[in-house]
């Protein structure tokens, strides 16, 4: 058995090395060998000499792709993931920790199928220092209960640090383009709503880092700072723009390969703007393609 970690880093000297060590201090199921595969972003830090460093302490454990300037973690990633292959396959951010058994108890969850599945546990959100915040998970964007496809098709509500594919999603997912794509660990998640199985460990496996340099974080959607930021009206449309032309993609994408109700799904969605106002709010509501607070609800609603 094959398991590989997809580390995408930049400019991450800080804490990369704390996430070298969780990673190679992870237990494995019997006969299952672990490679690390890394892409670096042009790092202008010290990033590149530590992960040399680490590839010569272990170099039956750590590839390095040929450096490249991908420009965002969804292009390093989308770069990790064509060059991928395991039986199972984790997305790992470079400031985050791992529990020492998050690779066995995900992988232990995986059902012998030749479906596509895509797993993921709970985390604890940290500070900087890998100090445990308390925090009323209900209130943010990782809270992630009764998902549907039209939920994800709104919102992400599973973080890629805390999520694996098997190697039949993997295979499947993988095109040369992905049209409209917002995030990696987004259309990973949709795809696997759409022609698979997502299951969930309700156990906290990983500490997932907060810290003023995040490209994505673990959102307070609730707060008044998230709300007032978010209720711009031409920041709400454009997003709302960016949703349906995701939606679109996929679509195009994976829409011949697509059962005939999710294809209905994606085209009801996509198509909503050919609606008049009403009949796209109508719409929204009765197909429950809604977002899960009631301030991004209404912007929504508004602006889609």
């Amino acid at each position: 058995m094959k398991i590989q970690i997809l580390l995408a880093t930049h400019n991450g000297e800080k804490y990369i090395e704390t996430q070298l060590d969780s990673l190679i201090a992870q237990q494995l199921p019997v006969n299952a060998h672990l490679s690390i595969l890394v892409s670096d972003d042009a790092s202008s830090d010290s990033t590149p000499e530590i992960l040399r460093e680490y590839q010569e302490r272990y170099p039956s454990i750590i590839d390095i792709l040929p450096e490249k300037k991908s420009g965002s973690a969804k292009d390093n990633f989308l770069r990790l993931i064509s060059a991928a292959d395991a039986d199972y396959i984790f997305f790992c951010d470079q400031d985050d920790w791992w529990l020492p058994e998050k690779i066995l108890k995900t992988v232990e969850a995986f059902k012998s199928t030749e479906r596509p599945q895509l797993v993921y546990s709970d985390a604890f959100i940290a500070d900087e220092n890998l100090k445990i915040i308390e925090a009323d998970e209900s209130r943010l964007q990782t809270y992630n209960r009764g998902l549907t496809l039209q939920k994800l098709i709104v919102q992400n509500y599973i973080s890629g640090c805390t999520m694996a594919v098997n190697r039949a999603l993997l295979k499947g997912v993988r095109r040369d383009s992905y049209p409209g794509i917002e995030m990696h660990d987004w259309w990973l998640v949709i795809y696997a709503e759409t022609f698979g199985e997502i299951i969930h460990v309700p156990e906290k496996l990983m500490k997932y880092r907060q810290h003023g340099d995040n490209e994505v974080g673990a959102k307070d959607l609730k707060s008044f700072k998230y709300i007032k930021t978010h209720m711009n009206g031409e920041i709400l449309r454009e997003n709302c723009g960016n949703l349906l032309a995701q939606a679109k993609g996929f679509y195009m994408t994976y829409g011949e390969e697509m059962p005939p109700e999710k294809r209905r799904i994606f085209k009801e969605f996509y198509t909503l703007r050919d609606r008049n106002k009403l009949s796209r709010i109508a719409a929204q509501i009765k197909g429950g393609y809604l977002k899960s607070t009631a301030a991004r609800v209404i912007g929504q609603l508004i602006y889609m």
